[in-house]
């Protein structure tokens, strides 16, 4: 059985993602209040911030208000 590949997120869809943890953040009033707000690892959701890792599963970004899609158009 194959699994699709995933590619990894560019430099903007990276910058969203550090955007939409910093909200999540600012409004719950530190990174662990957010993690366990989002019922995430807060050791994950700071490694996500600080661009460690870089590649969040769709599980996690539809915890953040995010989702993953991948276009097809004609050349």
């Amino acid at each position: 059985m194959r699994y699709p590949v995933i590619k990894p997120p560019t430099k903007q869809e990276q910058a969203l993602i550090r955007r939409k943890i910093k909200e999540v953040v600012k409004a719950q009033g530190g990174l662990r209040p957010a993690a366990r707000h989002l019922k995430i690892k807060s050791s994950y959701l700071g490694s996500l911030l600080d661009g460690t890792k870089n590649n969040p599963g769709d599980w996690y970004l539809r915890k953040l208000g995010l989702r993953r899609v991948t276009y097809i158009e004609e050349v």
